[in-house]
């Protein structure tokens, strides 16, 4: 027997009550950080007889259908005559225009909170308490009214009785999917070398509670060896929804592409791709308003009726898919997209949409422990998106373009400001007598903070009378919420950051290690896979993403033979930045003898656009006859698909493409058989030296003494390593790699590589390579 459909009792309350359009021209609502701690003074300005944070639990049998329903009361007030269910509600408005009709949603969750509560407890009578507080103003207003037990019981099974289509609708799609995963075999005839170790570590993470760290190289086929056992797990109860979370759109394809194989066998699962709202939005302007958009007008009275007919006709939810479901129903894709998630089991989604606070999926982990999995590919990336996920920056010439706007509209605005400006003001004079560009502070700005508070009072009070729609306004006043949200977690993980180039001036609360932040996210969840071809040091990814003792660790070795691969190092060219124009006559010969060895498509990686247009130039001028094309810096969705088009097997001449590490040619891409037979790093990849990597590096110089390592070495290499493993990805490919740079000979670097690296890398100058090449592309591919 199933366990039973669980509901939270908001999400319940939000979903069957919801009506209106969607309308984001001015948002007064308060963020979940803010709120928080409003909760918090508020529950403890009262005394014993109030019990905070009261969960409540409420399980049934409605017309056969087994629902759990589940929520925490902000509240229980226990009076001499009453008890008093009490929800705590913060705002911006004015606390003397808030009447019992200001949102009959609140009202609906504290009547579900009391009906539980008096059932629970015998009572026939309950007072449900709404408090509105302004977190500006600190103003307090109580609304109480008084039901009887048979009144909440006919509200709250009226909203059941609503619901009870989805219930059963779910309870339907359940014991359908649950049977075919029972049914599900591996999708391949074998595992592959390593598949096998890899899924029953996710498996057992999973059903266990645990982590699984996966060092998992090039061609083990990661994706799928943790798809197959998550989604085994679900068809056994151990999970109810999975997130696979990846840094690119590359990386989110071959997820798609792994649910459909499996679903060619006969998986039944309802899978979605989000996408970002800018990205999917139909109209010319991101401007979520039913003026406007006639995608966000009466949003919320047609989608659930929309609902009904696509979760019937449909269980796939990619780009496509949702922009044609959108423009059939004259719905807003991306918040369509947004509530097709509550009903599917797979969400492929960038990291954002479970880490970042500003647009994390707040209805699956807003306040509670789950059970959902976590699947996160290409987890190197998370450090560095972690970083600015949690970073926020204020900017002077900003705020001078709004007190301009304001010098004649409103002089309480202006004011706040004025004040603002005042204090960026006197960080640019304190940079100046220091004859700095920059300054470090290990303190919060507690008086910026305040002001920025008064100023978002003061826009609140200005919008509540003006129907405005100034963009640099409004651009702003998020920003300021998002800031000072972010300053809620300023911790010793952060420091301040002021920058002045003479123009403008920045103040950015900068979060220097994500480590804690990440870890907190990640135990939301029953149970996250990381997973990386270069999850290497193991050691560092270790530290920063919370391995305890339990939990899984899977170091891979490639499943390829490592005959068809060979490694060279160039280690006697100095790459460093003012090396480089004296050395590139030495890169250029490299790079020539590399490819005369052999016919084919290349790539050639460099740690920045200027190296690369050096190096192409001086080919350019020694006028060797080279097929050459170069990444472009922000190239279109259309002009990487034309680049990659190029490396097509069995090309009349050689052709090369020069690319850039980190980029969007060094991950992600499979280029198979011989459509890539070589692949050339110069540099070791290190992030170019400025002030914030030097403020990672000071920082855990401080904390361990691996300063260098955590904010230079380990970064740089993991891009090196990402380019390297474009070249081998199927057990038929073979391919040279080679990597120029002195520092490949230090043990620092060297101890990097992965262990089936070796024993085939060689160290060779220039005028050795074309030979060496030859030679290895003389002998037959192991197998053949």
């Amino acid at each position: 027997m199933r366990k039973g459909i669980k509901v939270s009792i908001r999400s319940l309350i939000e979903f069957v009550m919801r009506h209106g359009s969607i309308d984001n021209r001015y948002s007064n609502s308060v963020k979940a950080i803010e709120g928080t701690r409003a909760h918090k003074k508020i529950q403890k300005s009262y005394k014993e007889n109030y019990m905070a944070e009261f969960s409540l639990k409420y399980e049934f049998n409605y017309e056969g259908i087994n629902i759990k329903v589940d929520g925490r009361a902000d509240g229980i007030l226990l009076e001499e005559e009453n008890v008093v269910i009490d929800e705590i509600k913060t705002t911006t408005r004015d606390v003397l225009n808030i009447d019992e009709d200001f949102n009959p949603l609140h009202w609906a969750q504290g009547k579900c909170y009391g009906f539980i509560y008096a059932k629970d407890n015998n009572l026939d009578n309950i007072d449900i308490q709404l408090t509105y507080y302004n977190i500006e103003t600190m103003a307090i207003k109580y609304l109480r009214k008084t039901y009887t037990y048979r009144e909440l019981e006919e509200f709250f099974f009226g909203l059941i009785k609503e619901y009870s289509y989805w219930a059963k609708m779910e309870e339907r799609w359940i014991e359908k999917r649950d049977a075919s995963i029972k049914a599900l075999e591996f999708p391949f005839k074998t595992y592959r070398k390593g598949q096998r170790e890899l899924a029953i570590r996710v498996y057992k993470a999973i059903v266990e509670g645990k982590k699984c760290f996966a060092q998992a190289p090039t061609g083990i086929g990661k994706t799928i060896s943790a798809l197959f056992p998550t989604i085994k797990s679900m068809g056994e109860e151990y999970t109810s929804k999975i997130f696979y979370l990846t840094a690119k759109t590359i990386t989110r394809e071959v997820a798609e592409k792994s649910i459909t194989l499996m679903k060619e066998k006969h998986l039944n699962i309802k899978s979605l791709t989000l996408t970002a709202k800018d990205k999917v939005c139909k109209m010319d302007d991101t401007n979520c308003n039913p003026d406007y958009c006639p995608y966000a007008k009466g949003y919320f009275d047609k989608i659930n009726n929309c609902l009904k007919e696509i979760l019937k006709e449909y269980d796939e939810f990619n780009r496509s898919t949702i922009n044609e479901l959108s423009e059939k129903y004259k719905l807003c894709p991306f918040e369509l997209a947004l509530d097709l998630t509550l009903w599917c089991d797979i969400i492929i989604c960038d990291y954002n949409y479970v880490f970042d606070p500003k647009v994390a999926l707040k209805r699956f982990f807003q306040d509670k422990k789950t059970d959902y999995t976590l699947l996160i590919d290409e987890a190197h990336n998370l450090v560095d998106r972690g970083r600015d996920m949690y970073s926020v920056k204020l900017s002077k010439e900003n705020i001078m373009v709004l007190k301009r706007y304001f010098s004649k509209k409103d002089k309480l605005i202006h004011n706040s400001l004025n004040k603002i400006n005042k204090y960026f003001i006197s960080k640019k004079n304190l940079l100046e007598e220091l004859q700095e560009y920059y300054l470090i502070e290990n303190e919060e700005p507690l008086e910026l903070y305040t002001m920025l508070r008064i100023f978002l009072q003061r826009v609140d009070e200005y919008l509540a009378q003006h129907k405005e729609e100034n963009k640099e306004l409004l651009d702003f006043y998020f920003n300021v919420h998002s800031f000072l949200n972010i300053s809620e977690f300023y911790d010793e993980n952060y420091i301040t950051l002021v920058e002045s180039d003479n123009k403008n001036v920045t103040i950015k609360l900068y979060c220097v290690n994500p480590s804690k932040l990440l870890i907190e996210r990640m135990d939301k969840a029953k149970s996250t896979s990381i997973f990386s071809a270069t999850l290497l040091p193991i050691n560092y990814f270790k530290e920063l993403y919370g391995y305890n003792e339990e939990d899984y660790l899977v170091n891979l070795s490639s499943p390829f033979n490592s005959n068809n691969r060979l490694i060279l190092i160039g280690n006697k060219i100095d790459t460093t930045y003012h090396k480089r124009k004296e050395t590139s006559k030495d890169i250029i010969k490299y790079i020539k003898a590399f490819i005369e060895a052999k016919k084919g498509n290349y790539m050639v990686f460099f740690p920045s656009y200027k190296y690369m247009e050096l190096i192409y130039e001086k080919i350019k001028e020694e006028e060797f006859n080279l097929n050459i094309v170069m990444q472009e810096n922000n190239m279109s969705e259309e002009d990487k698909e034309k680049f990659l088009l190029k490396y097509v097997e069995d090309n009349e001449e050689s052709h090369i493409g020069f690319c850039v590490l980190g980029g969007h040619f060094s991950e992600g891409i499979d280029l198979i058989h011989d459509k890539l037979v070589g692949v050339i790093i110069v540099g070791v990849g290190m992030p170019q030296i400025g002030v914030e990597r030097n403020i990672i590096k000071d920082y855990f110089d401080k904390k361990e003494g691996m300063g260098f390592q955590y904010a230079y070495l380990y970064a740089g290499m993991v891009k090196v390593l990402q380019a390297a493993g474009r070249c081998i990805r199927t057990e038929k490919d073979k391919g040279v790699i080679m990597f120029l740079d002195n520092r490949y000979s230090k043990s620092a670097y060297y101890n990097i590589f992965p262990k089936d690296y070796f024993p085939n890398v060689i160290m060779k100058q220039s005028n050795q390579v074309k030979e060496v090449c030859k030679t290895f592309w003389s002998i037959k591919k192991d197998g053949e």
